[in-house]
């Protein structure tokens, strides 16, 4: 790439480009040349050009490399969340307890005073409604309803949740209740049985017929059955049982309901989930942190690159230091906070 195009990608790149275009939505912007061609922009020489290339090349690789450290620690941080999960939903949290076989070859061994059943013993299912279903001229209400994209592991996304026209006599039919667990029925291989409980925060709402809505009886508890779902165990279940087509899959209920569950008492369900709570807290505030990290360095490799091609930073006499060994500390630093 020559000189004035790095600069020319840098300009863009600080968001320089994007004022220039014109419209409200984002991928329905209009960018003519007529009105970008009319906008005086800052020349300098070849020579300086070539200078301010050389000085961003150095620095945004610096920020770039923590950045991918930053990411690097989210990915290590989820692979131990999930561990902790898959630990403490088949092997309880007694070290010395007696063990025994589950007789479920991807499960393996569980506490030797648990049960192991299927899904189906201890709830039931139900089905969501089909989109684009033809009325007529029959009387229907507007309700809202979720959708796979609500249904995020271990909470609902209720940015944008949209409704459905339904006949009045179908609204018990797909109506959600409190304490439902809802599990995706596919889409891509992460949002694939993935779960969460219902906590009845719109009140009617229905669900789609890509959502389930599994309905606990006594011996289970909601959060129990939505934990285990976010659990290694349970994901190469529900991957190896669904059908998979090309980066999409999706799982019956009849296989959701086949899913081997390992249950101890409500007691020691309780016990557990608490003990979850606290430490996954842990990893959600390590990872926010992380998140803030990545934004901040985001904003700071912008602000860099548009101070640099608008002359608001003297490049001229730079060069790259020649001890790199404090910033190389600071990617060290980082990278072992990723593996504690």
């Amino acid at each position: 790439m020559t000189t004035s195009g790095k600069l020319l990608r840098s300009m863009a790149l600080s968001g320089f480009v994007t004022s220039l275009a014109k419209g409200i939505r984002e991928r329905s912007t209009d960018f003519r040349w007529s009105d970008a061609g009319e906008v005086f922009l800052p020349v300098p020489s070849a020579v300086e050009q070539k200078q301010i290339a050389r000085f961003l090349d150095h620095e945004t690789a610096k920020i770039d490399a923590l950045i991918h450290e930053q990411k690097r620690l989210i990915e290590l941080l989820q692979e131990k969340r999930q561990a902790v999960i898959s630990h403490a939903v088949t092997k309880g949290l007694d070290p010395d307890v007696p063990m025994k076989d589950s007789e479920v070859e991807w499960l393996g061994e569980v506490p030797a005073h648990w049960s192991v059943g299927k899904l189906r013993w201890y709830a039931t299912i139900q089905g969501g409604i089909a989109k684009g279903k033809d009325y007529q001229d029959q009387k229907t209400v507007t309700l809202p309803y979720l959708r796979v994209a609500n249904v995020q592991a271990g909470y609902v996304d209720l940015t944008e949740v949209k409704e459905i026209a339904v006949l009045e006599s179908e609204i018990e039919r797909y109506s959600l209740r409190s304490g439902d667990v809802l599990m995706n029925e596919g889409g891509d291989n992460d949002k694939l049985g993935r779960g969460t409980v219902w906590q009845a925060e719109i009140n009617p709402c229905l669900h789609q017929n890509h959502v389930f809505a599994i309905r606990p009886n006594k011996y289970l508890k909601p959060e129990w059955l939505a934990m285990f779902t976010q659990s290694s165990r349970a994901r190469s279940y529900f991957f190896l049982n669904s059908k998979q087509s090309t980066n999409l899959a999706s799982i019956s209920s009849s296989n959701v309901m086949n899913l081997d569950l390992p249950l101890p008492s409500t007691e020691e369900q309780e016990q557990i989930l608490k003990f979850l709570e606290v430490e996954l807290s842990r990893f959600t505030e390590l990872q926010k942190q992380a998140d803030a990290g990545i934004q901040l360095l985001t904003e700071r490799r912008s602000a860099l690159i548009s101070a640099a091609v608008t002359g608001k930073i003297d490049v001229r006499d730079w060069q790259p230091p020649a001890d790199e060994s404090a910033f190389d500390e600071e990617v060290r630093q980082i990278g072992m906070e990723a593996r504690v």
